[in-house]
């Protein structure tokens, strides 16, 4: 991989903001319009994310900083606690190197990090001596509330702390960060979170676990949707049949029996149903559809949820909140232990109601979905958490407390 190009010296705009992304679409998409709103102000904002997402980043006006990622682009239903641990460990500190080197070159005046990228941005805020803010793609944690918004699931196998290979990676990032001449920085204290004087949630305060006990330490900006996330060519077909929309998102779609399983459960129904399959399923491998169903490897959700009656998802935060922005109920099989806990929050507060893998089937899908849109209740508690998204503070907010941050002051928080 090239190393980073050097921008010219001389007098540079605004303040540098350094920002590390997360290699998963759902973790960087909401933070898009927040650097956009930095670049329209004049900073500059140099962005470290893997390579095969820096194409989505360079519309942005980011300066990309691109760099070499193992981490899986889709997580099987067999991954166990260790293995995944391992992948998120080594993914901490895959940007390390280029980060350094970016940052080296333009120092920042601020990081900012997702909360799954703080080791790297530790070593970086440290070696000069700037404040971090820290990013979370769904609920924020704190004392009351864990990370991703629920304890460890104890039907799953707990990670094993005597896996040889956790003892063999920690040789390796410790022999790596030696190596980049950080280890004198990074100490014992990894990934803690606690240099971060701000954090920036993605959900809105209405639908965070505890959204009470959180303080004027946390921002919670909402999806930050662009302009442009709302075009596309999708219209409904004729007779104004009700829509349901239905997608796996970027990380748990390689399932083609959930698609063929919802194809199956509204044939023959009044239902129009868009599958979007993510890239995981070649549409060749659902085999015959109905002539109710339609499919596509990917398409903008927001202009389908317009029409959209029922959204059947796996329960990401970005999903969730483009759906409820639009005012539409969910129904959500969760995957992922964050996408547990999501799940549990869409039927504590009414917005819809969540399957089990391991339950789902055709009949119950089906009577799920059409459960969440006869109830009124559902909706109108979705329009009550729309009307709360469409005020959210958004990119603009997020910019002014980052400016106060460089600044050295203290922003009052929306």
């Amino acid at each position: 991989m090239p190393a980073p190009s050097i921008r010219p010296t001389g007098e540079r705009p605004g303040r540098h903001v350094l920002w590390l992304g997360f290699p998963s679409y759902g973790h960087i998409k909401a933070s898009f319009g927040m650097v956009e709103e930095l670049v329209r102000r004049g900073h500059r904002v140099t962005y470290v994310i893997a390579d095969r997402f820096a194409a989505r980043v360079e519309p942005t006006g980011a300066r990309v900083v691109p760099y070499a990622s193992r981490f899986p682009e889709s997580i099987s239903a067999t991954e166990t606690a260790t293995t995944m641990l391992l992948a998120f460990l080594e993914e901490s500190f895959a940007p390390l190197e280029a980060a350094l080197r970016a940052a080296a070159e333009d120092p920042p005046d601020l990081v900012v990090h997702d909360a799954l990228a703080s080791d790297t941005a530790a070593a970086l805020s440290r070696r000069h001596q700037v404040a971090t803010v820290r990013t979370y793609a769904g609920f924020g944690s704190n004392e009351h509330v864990p990370l991703n918004g629920t304890e460890a699931n104890p039907a799953h196998q707990p990670v094993d702390p005597h896996d040889p290979r956790l003892r063999d990676l920690s040789a390796r990032l410790t022999a790596r960060v030696r190596a980049a001449g950080v280890a004198d920085l990074l100490g014992g204290r990894l990934a803690s979170g606690d240099d971060a004087v701000l954090n920036i949630s993605f959900v809105v305060r209405d639908f965070q676990i505890g959204g009470e006990t959180f303080g004027d330490d946390y921002l919670f900006a909402g999806p930050c949707l662009r302009p442009v996330d709302f075009e596309g060519a999708w219209s409904p077909p004729p007779g104004a049949p009700p829509v349901l929309l239905v997608s796996l998102g970027t990380t748990v779609n390689r399932r083609p029996d959930f698609f063929r399983s919802c194809a199956t459960a509204f044939a023959g129904t009044p239902w129009h149903v868009v599958m979007t399959l993510g890239g995981g399923v070649d549409p060749r491998d659902l085999g015959p559809l109905p002539p109710n169903v339609e499919t596509h490897p990917w398409l903008p959700h927001l202009p389908v949820l317009r029409h959209a009656t029922a959204f059947v998802c796996q329960g990401g935060s970005g999903s969730l909140m483009e759906a409820f922005h639009q005012g539409v109920p969910a129904v959500v099989v969760p995957h992922q232990q964050d996408q547990l806990a999501l799940a549990r929050q869409v039927v504590d507060l009414g917005l819809g109601r969540s399957i089990g893998p391991e339950d789902l089937d055709g009949r119950t899908l089906r009577s799920a979905v059409e459960a969440v849109a006869a109830d009124g209740g559902v909706r109108s508690r979705v329009g009550e958490l729309s009307r709360s998204i469409r005020n959210a503070p958004g990119a603009v907010a997020v910019a002014d407390r980052l400016e106060a941050v460089m600044a050295g002051e203290r922003a009052a928080a929306p």
